[in-house]
């Protein structure tokens, strides 16, 4: 029996079975436009200026531009246009959503040594969101591959006697015992096999190659993708200015990730001699991660003029993944139409591993006009074709990923140019925001223009913000098999308001 078997076989497999796909790693690594509404309204371009609360994750030396004790929160609105294209088909969904943006603290203690050089220091807080993955799109066309692409990439090499359904087994007991004994690959061939998708050349025991039973010369696509979650980043920061001239700080940071995701893939229109036809596959995967990050910066001034420059260490991030997955298809079989249903009910648990997202260092120019106002440019490069994922005791599988990420991945670089023009009390802002793409094949890359106004009370003020932003990525529909192409493009208006009060 089966079981005895594998009993042994367990103590020497390797540790591979992971959830994530080059897909998810190219979501989990994106960055937005976020943070207070004085920031975002320049379009982040903070590192030479500080005295912002989101700043002061961009460039820990910023803290000690702050004249006082300060507290502020943001919140914002989102109305999100996502547009799916796949094979030069277009669906576009609309999404309207609020957020939490930001909060945080900066306490400010001026030294009244006058033989001292360090004249203040600084200690801050600061909660700030580097990206929301919450998106809802829709995909379809007509593609050149089928579904059973797929199944046949994973089934290729698994024993047929490991995806048959004996006496007194389920397809829960099956599922699982596969995903534990020899991996998601067998559990893929499994769905693929149960639901008369792909079948063995022969009835051999022993058969490793596999035939599909979808015939057709294109397929309609569909699929619909929900994706929720946040990467948020804890800032705890310390920083000072050293005779004047410069301020100089750090920051050690705490990183949270939560990532769902859904997919539900359906394909039709398959030949009418087919034997199985309208197939529908859905998955979902949830991750956790946690990790930490360090910054350390400066900020120099001459004058008029500021100069800013910060490094960002990588951020190590442990990940944990959760799966489940489904399917269902229709068959002919004498004649009727009967449907296959599959669904394990059963929920992977996949081992623990570690994502590093590389470095990045930031170069930036300020220029005040005395009272009137200033203009600020920033930018920072980003190799992301360094990503890398690993685990304790080595994984293949991520070893592959990494290596696909290397070969796909290019450097990105951000431009972020901002000015303010203060009208006594009332500031005037505006910025435009540029990014690379991060794939060469991705059409576009990313922009954004941003404007805003601020009121000054004294001790209290109020920032809005308008952002327009576009963004544009580029995906598979699956990670192996089915692996067309399609592109999401989003476009954003985001509404920021926040609130800072001085203790």
């Amino acid at each position: 029996m089966r079981y005895l078997f594998y009993i042994g076989l367990i103590l020497f497999m390797p540790n591979f079975i992971i959830a994530q796909t080059l897909n998810d790693v190219n979501f989990l690594t994106q960055n937005s436009l976020s943070g207070s509404a004085r920031y975002t309204s320049m379009a982040g371009a903070f590192g030479a200026l500080g005295g912002d609360l989101s700043a002061v994750s961009d460039n820990p030396a910023g803290s000690s531009i702050f004249l006082n004790t300060e507290v502020g929160g943001s919140i914002n609105f989102q109305s999100k246009n996502t547009n799916g294209i796949y094979f030069d088909t277009t669906e576009s969904l609309q999404k309207e959503n609020f957020y939490f943006d930001q909060i945080g603290a900066v306490f400010v203690f001026n030294n009244t040594d006058t033989k001292s050089s360090w004249s203040r220091i600084s200690a801050a807080i600061n909660v700030n969101r580097i990206s929301n993955y919450d998106q809802e799109a829709s995909i379809s066309g007509n593609g050149r591959n089928s579904i059973a692409e797929y199944f046949l990439y994973y089934a290729d090499g698994i024993n047929f006697e490991d995806i048959q359904l004996y006496d007194d087994e389920t397809i829960a007991d099956i599922y699982r015992f596969l995903g534990d004994e020899i991996g998601f690959g067998a559990q893929q061939a499994f769905l693929g096999y149960q639901s008369y998708i792909i079948d063995p050349l022969t009835n051999n025991a022993l058969e490793r190659t596999y035939f599909s039973n979808i015939n057709s010369n294109q397929y309609a696509h569909y699929l619909n993708i929900i994706n929720k979650g946040v990467h948020r980043k804890t800032s705890f920061n310390f920083s000072a200015l050293y005779q004047n001239f410069i301020h100089l700080g750090f920051n050690i940071n705490q990183h949270r990730i939560k990532y769902n995701n859904k997919s539900d893939f359906f394909e039709n229109e398959q030949d009418l001699d087919s034997f199985v036809y309208d197939v529908n596959f859905n998955n979902s995967l949830i991750t956790d991660g946690d990790g930490f990050s360090l910054q350390f910066g400066a900020i120099l001034k001459l004058k008029d003029f500021r100069f800013g420059l910060s490094y960002d260490s990588p951020q190590w991030i442990n990940l944990k993944d959760e799966t489940q997955q489904s399917i269902s298809s229709y068959r002919f079989d004498e004649g009727y139409a009967i449907r296959e249903k599959i669904v394990p009910d059963i929920t992977n648990s996949f081992d623990p591993y570690q994502l590093k997202i590389p470095s990045k260092t930031n170069l930036s120019f300020a220029y005040v006009f005395k009272e009137k106002g200033l203009i600020s440019i920033d930018y920072n490069i980003q190799n992301l074709s360094n990503i890398l994922l690993s685990q304790t005791g080595g994984s293949s599988y991520l070893d592959e990923v990494s290596s696909e990420i290397n070969s796909v991945f290019k450097p990105i670089k951000t431009v972020k140019i901002g000015g303010e023009y203060r009208l006594k009390d009332i500031s005037l802002r505006a910025g435009y925001f540029y990014r690379t793409k991060n794939q060469e094949f991705v059409a576009k890359n990313n922009e954004a223009f941003t404007f805003g106004i601020g009121f000054d009370f004294g001790a209290s003020s109020l920032n809005l913000s308008f952002v327009q932003l576009e963004q544009n990525q580029s995906f598979q529909l699956f990670s192996n098999g089915l692996i067309d192409s399609y592109d999401i493009n989003k476009k954003l208006t985001q509404l920021t308001m926040s609130f800072n009060f001085k203790l």
